[in-house]
């Protein structure tokens, strides 16, 4: 089956999920983990900016809600290939591991109103207390933005910067690998439906929606006699384990909206787009390179095959 063609929109929220492997625990909540995502998250946006409004990890995948800075919407996919190479690279070496890390390609979708948006925000925070591993975000020794969206607090996280230590010979160099020891900052905006709202409301807003989120779960655990599982015994989960029971999968929504009409107005769009899409890809492989193609969207690959007589 053909993939779903991507649509980056720069006044949009892209609310992504990538889930590892097998579905292992190479994101354990473990203090080195967090340095790592933390690190790949800053080179990466130094490099490619975009708006990151929140970023968290549960054991065995990732959840982040960004979209694009006016103009440099391109930098989405750019983001995304250099924050995921980083990340893979760091896991199997923290991990003394080889192989792919990631089990498919990012999951995307917009979320196309306030509500649904703030929805996704408050869900990927208290991923991990919804799931049973704490029993309040603040537990987890894992990657979560919420320090910084709670305090306004600037994150900064360390990594080594192997490709300059290369160049100065590597372990056959003069300087030591800790020589290029490097710092990055981690900074996360509020989201779109906050921006005009002071920092000091929306910040107590947002504690204060993860709190009512923490004791709702506590009570349903309450009343199902379970506990969750805390940070010790989540310390001590082998990284290459995976969970004992697997979730049902459930098909992919086109969008994230809090109500009908709106998820069928933007189907029906979704529709246009995907036709003007398929047509001017099919005039762009038939040799029409000038072609133009919808807003947002991107040019299929050229391949270039070559018979036995060229050679």
């Amino acid at each position: 089956m053909a993939r779903i063609p991507r649509r980056w929109r720069s006044f949009a929220v892209h609310c992504e999920v990538r889930r590892t492997v097998d579905r292992q625990f190479l994101l354990l909540p473990t203090p080195e983990v967090r340095n790592i995502i933390g690190a790949c998250l800053g080179r990466a946006l130094k490099k490619f900016p975009v708006r990151l409004h929140w970023a968290d990890a549960n054991v065995n995948h990732l959840h982040i809600g960004r979209c694009a800075i006016p103009g440099k919407t391109e930098n989405l996919s750019n983001f995304n290939q250099h924050f995921y190479s980083l990340l893979s690279r760091e896991l199997n070496r923290l991990w003394d591991r080889e192989g792919p890390v990631w089990s498919s390609r990012v999951r995307s979708r917009e979320a196309i109103d306030d509500q649904s948006l703030e929805q996704q925000l408050f869900y990927s925070v208290t991923n991990m207390v919804k799931d049973g591993l704490v029993d309040k975000v603040t537990h987890s020794k894992g990657f979560s933005c919420y320090s910084s969206l709670a305090t306004g607090k600037t994150e900064k996280y360390w990594y080594y910067d192997r490709t300059a230590w290369w160049k100065q010979g590597g372990p056959l160099g003069r300087k030591p690998l800790s020589a290029f020891k490097k710092w990055v900052k981690v900074k996360f905006e509020p989201i779109p439906t906050w921006e005009n709202v002071p920092e000091h409301k929306w910040q107590a807003h947002f504690r204060r929606e993860v709190r009512c989120v923490e004791q709702t779960e506590r009570s349903t655990r309450e009343k199902e006699q379970r506990r969750p599982l805390g940070p010790v015994k989540l310390s001590k989960l082998d990284p290459r384990s995976r969970p004992r029971t697997t979730k049902k999968r459930t098909k992919q929504p086109l969008c994230h909206a809090s109500d009908m009409e709106a998820a069928a107005a933007y189907k029906r769009e979704w529709r246009v787009f995907l036709d003007a899409f398929y047509r001017a890809s099919g005039k762009f492989l038939s040799g029409n390179y000038h072609v133009e193609f919808p807003d947002g969207s991107f040019r299929p690959p050229l391949v270039s095959l070559y018979t036995a007589s060229a050679l």
